[in-house]
């Protein structure tokens, strides 16, 4: 029976160390398996991670290839795309950081996505912006072309104008005129066209109360200047109304005029300076010479001296001559 007791007892001390070493391997099988499971997930973290990196890095290179392909010779485009480069670096940087924490990958990705749609929208405005630089690149070249083209139209027509003048020199007094306005077209065909004065006679009058007029040589006895003058024929002139411009200087140099009675001022195409004029006087100008007079009435007592005359046609002074009363 006591044998009997010791087989019982064996089996039963038997049983227990099974069941204890069941049970540690049940907890080491249990154990091994979080373990596992842990591993895995840590795995998969890093492999997310890794992924989110690639992505960063993917988007980053391309947006530097894509603003490397707009580099040009625009010193200011150039420089706007180093900026951007140094803004990308950043954002790649502050991007990386959060990679780093598995709590922060979903607001890397995030970050990713705004770098992609920022990379993007600079590379459409640095794209237009190099369009249109390069536009207007063609339209300088165009308006350089055109440039080039007109200044070589213009040579040509300054050496068939400088011809012209040539042929009609004979016909133009003024040379000063001629020269000063050589470098514009319509100026030469005015000046070539002006019709210069010669024979200009002035003669003193006095007016008697029966309306005679009585010729006088003293200043005190005059009254009425009548000024006589040939219009000379000027082949490039064209037939027609003639409006000539009569200017009277008195001896101290001061021009007779009297806006009630005609006076004005004319502007001096050779000088560009404004010119006090005594009295206008219309021809009808047939392309021969002819003569024309006018006639001046003096508000004031005439001063004895010497007095100069100036005719003026289009501008240009046409004629010149003095006159004394004693």
């Amino acid at each position: 029976m006591s044998q009997k007791n010791s087989q019982t007892q064996l089996i039963a001390v038997a049983s227990i160390t099974i069941l204890a070493l069941l049970g540690i391997i049940g907890w080491l099988y249990y154990n091994n398996t979080q373990q596992d499971q842990l591993i895995e997930k840590h795995k998969m973290d890093l492999d997310e991670a890794a992924t989110v990196k690639a992505e960063l890095e993917k988007e980053y290179y391309e947006a530097l290839a894509d603003l490397e392909e707009l580099r040009g010779d625009n010193t200011e485009l150039n420089a706007m795309i180093e900026n951007q480069k140094e803004e990308l670096k950043k954002q790649k940087d502050q991007i990386s950081g959060l990679i780093s924490s598995k709590r922060n990958l979903a607001a890397a990705r995030e970050e990713i996505k705004l770098l992609k749609d920022q990379a993007q929208s600079t590379l459409a405005e640095l794209t237009k912006l190099r369009e249109e630089n390069e536009m207007l690149a063609a339209n300088n070249n165009r308006l350089t072309e055109e440039k080039e083209i007109l200044t070589e139209e213009v040579h040509k027509e300054r050496q068939v104008n400088d011809e012209l003048l040539t042929v009609k020199a004979a016909l133009i007094e003024e040379k000063d005129g001629l020269t000063k306005e050589k470098n514009m077209l319509s100026k030469k065909v005015t000046r070539a066209s002006v019709i210069n004065v010669t024979d200009i006679d002035v003669q003193g009058y006095k007016l008697k109360a029966s309306g005679k007029e009585v010729k006088k040589g003293a200043a005190k006895n005059v009254d009425l200047l009548k000024i006589c003058f040939k219009a000379n024929e000027n082949a490039v002139a064209d037939p027609g109304n003639e409006e000539f411009y009569v200017r009277i200087i008195n001896p101290t140099g001061e021009t007779i005029q009297v806006e009630s009675l005609g006076s004005g001022v004319l502007n001096n195409v050779e000088t560009t300076e404004e010119v006090a004029y005594t009295k206008a006087k219309e021809l009808m100008y047939t392309g021969t010479d002819a003569m024309s007079c006018l006639s001046w009435q003096s508000d004031t007592e005439m001063e004895k001296g010497l007095y100069a005359v100036e005719v003026y046609n289009k501008g240009y002074l046409a004629g010149k001559s003095t006159f004394k009363l004693n």
